[in-house]
């Protein structure tokens, strides 16, 4: 099988810039999307959140009216307030501003049930197919579909059931017949301070690798309405990570 790399997501900030600005020029390329970002509040939704706004993107925050908003300070966003496991509270914010992109970094809570990708997803999708949304970019893990033989048969019972669970949230989405964008992770670690994140797409479902928050929101900012990420199960992956590293 061929897999393909995506380089282009792993240039420095002035290929970076001259690469979004010859983006810009392409005719349906849009420079600015209304996109609302589900668990921005979170460590990686955080990073999302201010990777979008250094894009130039319009950003709203979903999050429930009680969610710590420290990381965010600084931030240029909207807030829509509600419970992501009920539907009608996700429909009340599609309802009350049109949105391109839907990022979904939502990860469940201590005690909650597996089952919160499952629901979560389904009020976004449901609210999505509503209102024309033109991407759905779900942060996912390594161990889902494809990837399950590559996943540590030592860690399988302890996340057997989320892992299901965000294999469910995964294949509905791609049935749904949204533009959809999968962003899978194994290892997650805070970005060091000092160093440049190195962070890179691929489609080889095969590639197990660490890779830090801040390139995630990076790598999510720069999908964002990207054709080339359009229809694609990725795997994200930083060299400088090292797995066991906290």
């Amino acid at each position: 099988m061929l897999h393909r790399t995506f380089p282009l997501l792993r240039i420095g900030p002035v290929r970076r810039m001259l690469f979004t600005a010859l983006l810009v020029a392409l005719p349906g390329w849009a420079a600015a999307a209304e996109v609302i970002v589900f668990g921005g509040t979170g460590k990686l939704g955080a990073q999302v959140v201010r990777a979008l706004d250094a894009a130039g993107h319009d950003v709203t925050v979903f999050r429930r009216d009680a969610s710590d908003v420290s990381r965010l300070k600084g931030l240029k966003y909207r807030e829509a307030i509600g419970d992501a496991t009920r539907s009608a509270d996700v429909q009340a914010a599609f309802a009350a501003r049109r949105y391109d992109v839907v990022v979904d970094a939502l990860a469940k809570g201590r005690n909650q049930p597996a089952t919160f990708y499952i629901d979560t997803q389904r009020a976004i999708i449901a609210a999505a197919q509503a209102t024309g949304v033109k991407q759905v970019i779900l942060h996912g893990s390594v161990g889902v579909g494809d990837s399950r033989s590559i996943y540590p048969e030592s860690r399988w019972p302890s996340m057997q059931d989320v892992l299901e669970a965000k294999g469910v949230a995964e294949r509905e989405l791609i049935a749904s017949g949204i533009p959809y964008t999968i962003i899978r992770n194994a290892v997650l670690r805070d970005d060091p301070p000092g160093v440049q994140e190195q962070a890179a797409l691929t489609t080889d479902q095969t590639r197990f690798g660490g890779v830090t928050r801040g390139g995630l929101g990076r790598l999510t900012a720069e999908c964002t309405l990207a054709q080339a990420c359009l229809g694609q199960i990725f795997h994200a992956v930083d060299p400088q990570v090292t797995w066991g590293a906290r």
